[in-house]
């Protein structure tokens, strides 16, 4: 009974390893299907970089459509109707996207961190009781910087009324960082790699505070999540096997361009991201890219979620739930 009953569990796994093989093969990615990518420009699209250059060329394995936008206004009926497959968007346009479609797109990875840096212009703000009294100016109302900025003024024991908060004088990123180079705003949020561009034009404009390091400080660790790529949940439920092909292919380009070499600097001009060599190479260090999925991802933007929700309830619609979150 005993030799009987061996011989049946070797036939059972010689069985698993003949279809495990199979099952693989089964699930290749289809090559030739054609998959809209919809980025934002800067920070956002800085680690598809080498993707969208290497899709113009020709030279992906796999169909990428892959284009641009200034807004994400642009991008999120695109999402949910299913004209694009994967987008590039701000973390808390994702969570309220998702609530606003009621979970026609889910979150497949951040891509990333903190890129805001308080600049200072003449105030000589060391710290945050240093602002209060002050006039602070952020590039747009209902946005990632006005929520992380109120958010960390208030982690900080200050109130509302001891900052001024000024979204609506310089409403764009472009807007402010002309007006912090020429001394029209005195201290500005600004993302990378704007800081960059205001303190190539202008040595006198300081970085005052890094709000990752602040907010790190006090939460932890990978916990300002500021970008992220989204997905169609029709589309990943349809293609799961091109999803995964495509999250790879991501990542690889993150690798490359996070590293920094000349090769990868070409890339991100050559990709239209950023103008000039001598400003991404200056910038990419501080524009904290990166490629968090799975657990991690929901580990580190639930907790961004959280207290960014528990600062101001209109940040974001709601906190995400579980059907948010994409496994592969």
């Amino acid at each position: 009974m005993k030799k009987t009953l061996t011989k049946l569990i070797l036939v059972v796994l010689t069985l698993a390893m003949i279809v495990m093989p199979l099952a693989s093969c089964q699930k290749k990615p289809d090559t030739s299907l054609e998959m809209k990518i919809y980025l934002l420009n800067g920070t956002t699209a800085l680690g598809a970089s080498k993707l969208i250059v290497d899709a113009k060329n020709g030279s992906t394995e796999m169909n990428y459509k892959i284009e641009t936008f200034a807004a994400a206004d642009a991008i999120t009926g695109a999402i949910v109707s299913g004209e694009c497959a994967i987008a590039a968007l701000p973390t808390n346009a994702a969570a309220n996207l998702y609530k606003k479609s009621e979970g026609k797109i889910q979150l497949l990875a951040i891509n990333t961190l903190g890129v805001l840096y308080l600049l200072d212009n003449g105030e000589n703000v060391t710290d945050f009781n240093s602002l209060k009294g002050k006039t602070i100016y952020l590039p747009g109302a209902g946005s990632n910087p006005e929520y992380i900025t109120a958010a960390l003024i208030k982690a900080n024991g200050l109130t509302e009324s001891d900052v001024t908060l000024d979204t609506t004088t310089y409403p764009s990123p472009d807007a402010l960082a002309t007006a912090v180079t020429t001394g029209a705003a005195k201290l500005a949020v600004l993302p990378e790699p704007k800081v960059t561009v205001v303190q190539s034009a202008n040595s006198a404009v300081k970085t005052a505070m890094n709000f990752t390091t602040e907010w790190e400080k006090i939460y932890g660790e990978n916990t300002l999540a500021q970008g992220c790529l989204v997905v169609n949940k029709a589309f990943a439920e349809a293609h799961p096997a091109e999803v995964s092909k495509f999250l790879d292919d991501y990542k690889a380009s993150v690798e490359f361009i996070k590293a920094g070499s000349d090769e990868a600097i070409t890339a991100i001009v050559d990709a239209g991201i950023l103008p000039k060599a001598p400003v991404a190479k200056k910038a990419l260090p501080n524009c904290n890219i990166c490629f968090i999925e799975g657990k991690a991802m929901k580990d580190a933007i639930s907790v961004f979620y959280t207290k960014l929700y528990e600062s101001n309830n209109k940040s974001i619609a709601a906190i995400p739930d579980d059907g948010f979150y994409y496994a592969r």
